[in-house]
Order: structure tokens, then sequence, then C-alpha cells
């Protein structure tokens, strides 16, 4: 039997082959996390298996405004950017580029962007 569900291990590999999250800055990449967990360097048990958060925000420094129903990143080097909701679900992972990047689309609600809450109206 394989130890790991197809989907976990797929999104592990995504994260580590095409973001600039090196392998030894994630253990695993969970989908679920407690909300109070997110931005901490947590270890929380999903059936058996251990997983561990250690990063949520971009690698580089970024800029976030809202702009309508629309996000304006601003990045000084092309990254990976981890949003997660209100609640510490992983919702999506996002290429920037360098310079002044638009992000839209995100249903409204409450997002956790580079350890900020940010609000979509």
């Amino acid at each position: 039997m394989c130890r790991y569900s197809w989907k976990k291990v797929s999104l592990w590999a995504l994260l580590t082959f095409f973001s600039t999250v090196s392998a030894s800055a994630v253990d695993r990449v969970s989908i679920r996390a407690k909300a109070d967990s997110v931005g901490r360097d947590v270890s929380f048990s999903e059936y058996t298996h251990i997983y561990r958060t250690k990063r949520v925000s971009s690698t580089y420094p970024i800029k976030i405004k809202m702009k309508g129903g629309s996000l304006l990143v601003t990045s000084q080097h092309s990254q990976m950017l981890p949003v997660y909701k209100g609640n510490g679900v992983f919702y999506g992972l996002f290429r920037l580029n360098k310079g002044t990047n638009w992000i839209s689309g995100l249903p409204k609600g409450t997002y956790i962007i580079n350890n900020s809450k940010v609000t979509v109206s």
C-alpha cells in the first residue's frame, strides 16, 4: 500500500519543483492547517502523518494593495506566492514576476497572504 495519497505527493512535487521554495524549507505540505497555526512553525496531524508548515509567506518582500476587487502585488524578484483562506486552508500558489502583478478572480472573503490578512470585497 502506498503511504501517501497521490494528491499530496503531487502537490509536494509541484511545490518543490516549480517554486523558489527549496525542498529543505518544506518537509511536507498539507492542504489543511488550523486557523491559529498560520504564520508559525507548527506541527499538526492528519490521520497518522505529521506535517510541518514552515513558510506561509513569499521568499522576498512584497507590497500588497487592493484596487477594486483585485490585488496589486509589487515584487522586486520573480517568486511564488502562497495564498491561504482566512481559516488557514491552502487556497493556491501564484507566480509573481519582477515588478507589478495583478491577482484577480479571488472570491470574496478573507485571505492570508504573506502573513497578513487581506479582505477581498
